[in-house]
């Protein structure tokens, strides 16, 4: 693909000190993104005057096959752990290597919009294929369109989610709006079902999954953080803690500087799809 005036391709040994990753970096006068062609991953964003959107992991870890701490990694097929404790958390898609199909601006709005492809071909992990589309959006704001198709010809199960890491100075003073009155399943409580009331805060470890959620959030922090969602009836509230967290390789003390709220369809929201049938969602997050 010939190079283009917003568009520059490097590597993770240059951003980050840590080689392994090929990185595509988007500058225009709206904002500056860095995407890992693994996982078609977003690990950067920053809109224009606006603090950074997302958190990646001082201790992150950038070798092929390996998942990147932070930024918003998307987990598919299957969300969380399997039930064959042999295949790893969060689906395979992540770890992968992605195709960039397309990388266009608009002339009038300034955005600009990555077409990333992942094929499945069915295999041990997953015996299902599947073709996944991820367009992502940078502009004044970071959106993602998510197009997953049923390449097999027996209907399958997908569960995943888009695991955004919001950036924060201080995880403890974080309010997450929206999620008053929701039904969550406790993972810290063996997945018991409470019901939350008011806003949700982080004292300590975190780990909710709210199903039938509303689409739209916000986190309170000094530049109040929004998601908007289309077609994601599932959303997971996130933090380590301190204890949990110091049991993390690449995560430590940092776990006070990020917060996860994630969209997606997962549990109770999964989707079913017939051979050949397709859907899709989308994400729209904001400072």
């Amino acid at each position: 693909m010939t190079e283009q005036a917003f568009l520059s391709h490097t590597n993770s040994e240059t951003l980050y000190g840590k080689p392994g990753l090929d990185l595509l970096v988007v500058e225009t006068r709206l904002c500056k993104a860095v995407v890992a062609l693994q996982g078609a991953q977003v690990l950067e964003f920053q809109a224009r005057d606006r603090a950074p959107l997302l958190w990646v992991s001082p201790l992150a870890t950038m070798e092929p096959g390996v998942a990147v701490r932070g930024g918003v990694p998307l987990c598919l097929p299957w969300f969380g752990e399997h039930a064959d404790p042999t295949k790893p958390k969060h689906g395979l898609v992540r770890n992968q290597l992605w195709q960039l199909q397309e990388s266009r601006q608009d002339d009038a709005s300034g955005e600009v919009a990555l077409q990333l492809q992942f094929e499945h071909p069915g295999d041990d992990l997953f015996p299902t294929p599947f073709i996944c589309t991820l367009r992502v959006t940078l502009g004044e704001s970071l959106g993602f369109e998510l197009g997953l198709e049923n390449r097999g010809d027996q209907p399958a199960a997908f569960s995943w989610a888009l695991h955004s890491y919001f950036a924060v100075d201080d995880v403890s003073t974080v309010k997450v709006g929206g999620l008053d009155g929701i039904e969550y399943l406790d993972k810290t409580l063996d997945f018991a079902r409470h019901r939350l009331s008011g806003e949700q805060t982080f004292s300590g470890e975190v780990d909710r999954v709210f199903e039938s959620a509303p689409g739209s959030q916000v986190i309170d922090t000094e530049q109040p953080i929004r998601t908007r969602s289309d077609n994601c009836h599932t959303v997971i509230t996130w933090n380590p803690g301190a204890e949990l967290a110091s049991t993390i390789n690449d995560i430590g003390e940092h776990y006070r500087n990020f917060v996860c709220v994630e969209h997606g369809n997962a549990f109770a929201n999964h989707w079913q799809l017939a051979a050949g049938e397709s859907a899709k969602a989308a994400l729209k997050l904001s400072r």
